[in-house]
């Protein structure tokens, strides 16, 4: 099937550990913990070729050749100074899961993009060659439209701070939390939260993305079995407050925009 896909293009009667987008070894949903290698075969670290080469976003791959994740992780960078890797578990081990790297040869930002604000905090990264798929690095698919998630557990995941002010993770981290009613996270923040947002965290606090998590996706699994990814990391007031859960970008409301700069840039691009 063409990358991207949605979770929904497959039935439900498909095996989904044959083949296709979002699938992955066997999880479930946990607090607060450590992923476990080729857990999230989707998630992409990014960092600048420059300096201390740490994870400062994520991302995800939606084809063997394009990563979705926040325009503001990149809004301002030359493609020469990004440098993307895929099938990373633990940065301080860098032949344990045999990551590859890969450069970008075109950052693609939504032109709505506000950063003042954050509105369409979503961008593409087209990388310079093909991925091949495999245990270590494999698609997540795209939302089904107009779902409502609220009150369902997500899995949020990356190397971000494990706390506000606190050092990044060496190891992926992941952390499920609950998708809160749009009118409840509307009211928790002066700032507009937009019908292209969704919101998630505890209610209690404590459990949510932190600074550096940006531009990774906010994971739900089908009843077919798929991930996809509903939301990417866009941006919260601290990290696990209460009453103020994490802001993500809502990837339903963009897929036409996605299909765009992924197969259809892809078919004009063919040769005769």
């Amino acid at each position: 099937m063409d990358l991207p896909a949605g979770g929904q293009d497959y039935d439900d009667e498909e095996d989904a550990s044959d083949a296709g987008c979002g699938i992955t070894a066997d999880t479930s949903l946990h607090g607060n913990k450590q992923s476990e290698r080729r857990e999230w075969p989707w998630l992409a670290m990014l960092y600048r070729t420059k300096g201390n080469r740490l994870p400062f976003c994520g991302g995800a791959v939606i084809t063997d050749q394009h990563i979705l994740t926040a325009a503001h992780c990149v809004s301002g960078l030359q493609e020469n100074s990004l440098r993307v890797r895929l099938g990373e578990y633990d940065i301080r081990r860098p032949n344990e899961t045999r990551a590859r790297d890969f450069g970008v040869k075109e950052i693609i930002l939504h032109k709505e993009f506000d950063p003042a604000s954050y509105y369409n905090d979503i961008a593409i990264l087209t990388l310079e060659r093909q991925t091949n798929f495999d245990t270590y690095v494999w698609p997540i698919c795209l939302p089904p439209v107009n779902e409502t998630y609220v009150n369902k557990t997500v899995i949020v995941g990356g190397w971000g701070q494990q706390g506000y002010g606190e050092p990044i993770s060496e190891i992926l981290l992941e952390v499920a939390v609950p998708v809160w009613e749009q009118e409840r996270c509307v009211e928790a923040f002066a700032q507009r939260i937009t019908e292209n947002n969704l919101c998630a965290a505890a209610y209690e606090g404590g459990k949510d993305a932190c600074l550096g998590d940006s531009g990774g996706p906010l994971l739900y699994k089908l009843e077919n079995g798929r991930w996809v990814t509903i939301g990417i990391v866009s941006w919260g007031i601290g990290c696990g407050n209460k009453d103020q859960p994490g802001i993500y970008t809502r990837v339903d409301k963009y897929i036409p925009w996605i299909i765009t700069n992924t197969i259809t840039k892809q078919l004009i691009q063919l040769p005769d």
